[in-house]
């Protein structure tokens, strides 16, 4: 520890961010600071009465510290975060489900505005209710929405098709079918005003503007319409009278629950959207450094960091330090101010209590699967002699059928689970005909040589679907790299006859690894190997059919290399394009109506050939 406390004289007392750094210079730690010197002293000086769990091994590992300067600690902030997400330290908190997350849109700029969901959120002038974790929730609040306001949901081109008769959801009284001028555009952008209400949580101001209009189609003798709002009414009110809507003062919030025991937390994000909560998210981590305070605060930047819909309110347990500076990072990156609030008593300081309870849940069933699943990941280094513990596994596979449009996927598990953010596909370009050794040095040549790019960090542990051959080739691409050591090797081959058990091959061994038939360990490898079989057929069968459309599009006259690349890149089957209308297909770059008539022209006489013969 004496080089650090060189080191550490040498650091400035100006905020920053600070990057720890390990004997083969990989960051394990990353921090900010309003005062560099100051927040590395508290690391290195008091390490023998530091309560926090974790320290020790953090300074074990420690060798290198480097650091930045930044002007003040709300540009350390922004620093810190995008280091985080660059080097993904072993001991910071890392949110493995990055993966955006469903969400409502409704886009007012449209004649008529469309009920959708998207999971990208974009500064486009539509407005986005959410996020919602679970499909079924969304799903569930999507159709509530449609039955009360009889929103369409249907695309631009299907609308203008149902012109003269609209849909079945018009039927099913989902939709008010103003394709068919069913509604008139004036009534049906009040049902669009009601339903943002509704989905921003302002039920009273639904109910008070669903009043409104009853009481003035009741004038107008639209007796129909008001028997309709009348029902919207009572239903609302009694969801309300139910769920304790008016009292509980829910409105667009996330209510942040913590729990701790020693190196091991969990998060729970409780989201409260259209006056009630609708879902809820779960994190566990098991590498934890710093107190509480550093430990919500770190797990809040790293969550909104992500591109998510954003709350009006976070209630969050504690204060932590650079509190004023988070809020103010989040209110610019949101466009908006967002309140954050530790809230002390009343029902909001009762909402954090809830959610501490489910983080505590969440703690008590995630550390069981957590160490469920170390315990296999050490078992499985045991079995195979592995030199480091596999919990980051990539699994290569190669799909061709006669060397004809070959690909290749690349799946990732990361504690045993998979993160499917991370899934790769490869088109193989460089080798033509049968031959799986070429094929996959090929795509391991690729992978590797971008590991130094966000995304692609290396792994422990290179799984490929094959044999001894297939190892070989793998370790020939490993040893280029200089990556002996640092990554370990291992191929799965499926037995040769229906009751053989699958073999397992590692790096200077001749004959397969021992292995129970029963054994876990083999089974968790090839649920990967299969994961990764599944994805590259997937891939393999999408670029067939393109090829198959690619060859059918040559065969039309008016379609010549510009326009099929324009098809191929919107549409992925002959089917989608049958059913495009012609005005659709003319409003395509390079595409005239002509053009546009002749497809349909040929696509008919082909599909009337098909019927004869």
């Amino acid at each position: 520890m004496k080089h650090l406390e060189g080191i550490l004289s040498s650091l400035p007392t100006l905020p920053g961010v600070y990057i720890m750094k390990d004997g083969e210079g990989r960051a394990i730690y990353i921090g900010k600071a309003k005062n560099l010197k100051e927040r590395v002293r508290s690391y290195i000086k008091n390490s023998k009465s530091d309560r926090r769990p974790q320290i020790p091994y953090l300074l074990n590992e420690l060798s290198k510290l480097d650091y930045f300067v930044t002007k003040n600690e709300y540009e350390a902030l922004i620093l810190e975060n995008a280091l985080i997400k660059k080097h993904k330290p072993k001991y910071n908190i890392l949110l493995k489900d990055d993966k955006n997350y469903a969400s409502i849109r409704i886009d007012p700029r449209e004649r008529f505005p469309k009920l959708t969901y998207t999971r990208r959120i974009s500064n486009d002038g539509a407005i986005y209710f959410g996020p919602f974790v679970s499909t079924e929730a969304l799903r569930q609040t999507k159709r509530l929405v449609h039955k009360l306001f009889l929103l369409r949901d249907c695309s631009d081109e299907k609308f203008r098709r149902h012109s003269s008769r609209p849909c079945l959801n018009y039927y099913m009284k989902l939709c008010s079918g103003p394709c068919a001028g069913r509604i008139e555009e004036d009534r049906y952008r009040e049902a669009v005003k009601g339903a943002t209400m509704f989905l921003k949580g302002n039920t009273k101001e639904v109910i008070k503007l669903l009043t409104e209009n009853m009481n003035k189609a009741s004038e107008e003798m639209r007796y129909e319409d008001a028997a309709h709002y009348r029902d919207q009414i009572r239903f609302l009110q009694k969801q309300a009278s139910i769920e304790g809507l008016f009292t509980a003062g829910l409105k667009n919030m996330d209510i942040i629950g913590f729990y701790r025991e020693g190196t091991n937390a969990s998060f729970v994000v409780l989201f409260s959207r259209g006056g009630g909560i609708i879902d809820k998210s779960e994190y566990f981590f098991n590498k934890v450094t710093g107190d509480d305070k550093e430990v919500v605060g770190e797990f809040l930047r790293q969550f909104y960091n992500n591109d998510r819909s954003s709350p009006e309110e976070i209630l969050i347990p504690i204060r932590f330090e650079g509190l004023e500076t988070f809020s103010r990072w989040l209110s610019d990156r949101l466009g908006r101010k967002t309140k954050v609030t530790v809230p002390r008593r009343g029902g909001k300081a009762k909402l954090i209590e809830v959610a501490r309870e489910n983080a505590r849940e969440s703690f008590r069933r995630l550390l069981f699967e957590s160490q469920r699943e170390s315990y296999l990941l050490h078992r499985l280094k045991e079995l195979l002699s592995l030199s480091n513990l596999p919990e980051r596994i990539e699994c290569f596979d190669v799909s061709n059928i006669q060397g004809n449009t070959a690909v290749a996927s690349m799946v990732r598990f990361e504690n045993g689970k998979p993160v499917k953010s991370r899934y790769k596909r490869f088109r193989i370009k460089t080798v033509y005909g049968v031959n799986d050794y070429a094929m996959l040095y090929e795509v391991l040549i690729r992978r590797l040589k971008r590991m130094n790019q966000e995304g692609w960090e290396l792994p422990d542990l290179i799984l490929i679907d094959g044999g001894k051959g297939h190892l070989n080739t793998a370790y020939r691409v490993i040893s280029e790299f200089g990556l002996l050591g640092r990554i370990d090797l291992v191929s799965i081959a499926k037995g040769r006859k229906t009751q053989e058990t699958d073999k397992l091959y590692t790096v200077g061994r001749k004959d397969p690894v021992p292995v129970r038939r029963t054994s876990e360990e083999l089974f968790f490898l090839m649920r990967v190997r299969d994961e990764a079989h599944r994805f590259a057929i997937t891939y393999h069968k999408k670029l067939r059919a393109l090829k198959a459309l690619s060859s059918e599009l040559d065969l039309i006259p008016e379609v010549g290399k510009k326009r099929k690349k324009v098809l191929l890149s919107h549409y992925s089957n002959l089917s989608e394009i049958k059913e495009a209308s012609i005005e659709e297909l003319s409003s395509l770059p390079t595409m005239t109506k002509r053009a546009a008539e002749e497809i349909r022209k040929y696509l008919k006489e082909s599909e009337d050939g098909e019927e004869k013969g």
